[in-house]
């Protein structure tokens, strides 16, 4: 049956708030466990069940589907909530439902967990902040303790370069940055951003005109080649990967900032990896961490302090995390076992001792597996 823009214009201003939620917390695909949470702590609904009547209503009328969420090809109880096209259209204000693109049917779950963690980023530690302050906890008010803190936990894999833009003019920093490295940063990624729109574009023209819409920059074209950028840097020596590494490898490693604040002449940074399936190795998280320390030191002119949160999924993923970070490590020649590999491969990305003393990383999880994966205990079986 078709149903009328109008009636749909009409579904979508009645339930504005939550398609703002959808749309701003989880790029346009969110758990529907996550979202009655917000209804809930906003106050816009007192009930599962009338809150389960207005997501019916909205998927009735098209502008919200449901997918189910799988689980290494298994489907979990656990519904996913994803925006239709008029739905996106009604916020960003576009005339039709061609100026915008679709969100594909889910092909893999790091989207959705990349959301899941996020917005538990959100519900447990950024809301009770509001509370504290005695601030009634709206969408205006999380956005706001979001921009106060400087972080990037809304930024998607394509969006360094906007982050990048809006620091340098960011009036509390500009007495600590280094502006001369910035800028350097700023011209390398609008460079690697027009190369994009280059490729895309003459992509469109070899097609004869077909599907113009595409050239807006699709989501995933452009998430596709950050992450080519991003995997052809792996090629490269230490010093290049160091000097080379931008907000965008790092958004693309699923990293972010949680929060950059000045104290006493010093910049604090704390930064958040989501390990989204239990897989990353101490190594590979290492050498980002020393990169990303690289980066913000170029930034800042060195007057950094980086404190790490590595998120797994489960406290089997971050007990496993640790216990490699802790393992001792072993020279090859006398097979004496010397420090731990942590500061180890920091050492060997040029993090010495005395700018250790300024990292500290530390291993947490957000009970992912119990909550939102049935309790799945298998950390294999949320992989694609």
């Amino acid at each position: 049956m078709t149903i009328l823009n109008a009636n749909k214009q009409t579904v979508c201003e009645k339930y504005r708030l939550y398609l703002e939620i959808v749309y701003r917390f989880g790029n346009k695909v969110i758990m529907m466990k996550q979202l009655y949470r917000y209804a809930e702590v906003l106050g816009i609904v007192k009930s599962f069940s009338a809150f389960y009547s207005t997501i019916t209503e909205l998927v009735d009328a098209d502008i919200l589907r449901k997918e189910s969420f799988d689980a290494f090809g298994k489907k979990t109880q656990l519904q996913m909530l994803v925006m239709r096209k008029y739905g996106i259209r009604f916020l960003e204000g576009k005339p039709s439902s061609y100026s915008v693109a679709s969100v594909k049917k889910a092909q893999g779950n790091e989207r959705i967990l990349v959301g899941i963690f996020k917005n538990q980023y959100i519900l447990n530690k950024i809301i009770p902040r509001i509370k504290k302050e005695g601030t009634r906890v709206t969408l205006g008010a999380i956005n706001d303790l979001l921009e106060r803190d400087h972080s990037t936990i809304l930024h998607n894999k394509n969006q360094g370069l906007s982050f990048l833009e809006k620091m340098q003019n960011e009036a509390t920093l500009q007495e600590y940055l280094d502006m001369l490295s910035v800028e350097q940063d700023i011209e390398k990624m609008q460079k690697i951003k027009q190369r994009m729109g280059e490729g895309l574009r003459k992509g469109s023209e070899a097609s004869e005109g077909k599907g113009r819409g595409r050239l807006r920059l699709p989501e995933a074209s452009s998430v596709d080649c950050v992450e080519k950028v991003a995997k052809r840097s792996q090629d490269l020596g230490k010093e290049e990967k160091i000097d080379n590494y931008t907000l965008d490898t790092m958004l693309s490693f699923n990293a972010y900032i949680a929060q950059i604040k000045t104290e006493k002449g010093q910049v604090k940074i704390t930064l958040l990896i989501f390990d989204i399936f239990n897989r990353s190795n101490i190594y590979k998280i290492a050498t980002h961490i020393a990169c990303m320390y690289h980066m913000f030191t170029r930034y800042f002119n060195d007057q950094v302090e980086l404190k790490v949160g590595v998120v797994s999924i489960d406290e089997f993923g971050s007990k496993h995390l640790k216990s490699q970070a802790e393992s001792a490590t072993i020279d090859f020649v006398s097979k004496e076992r010397r420090d731990t590999r942590l500061p180890h491969i920091l050492s060997k990305w040029h993090v010495d001792q005395m700018m250790q003393e300024q990292i500290d990383v530390r291993f947490i999880h957000y009970d992912i597996t119990d909550q939102f994966l049935d309790g799945i205990k298998h950390a294999n079986l949320i992989r694609r």
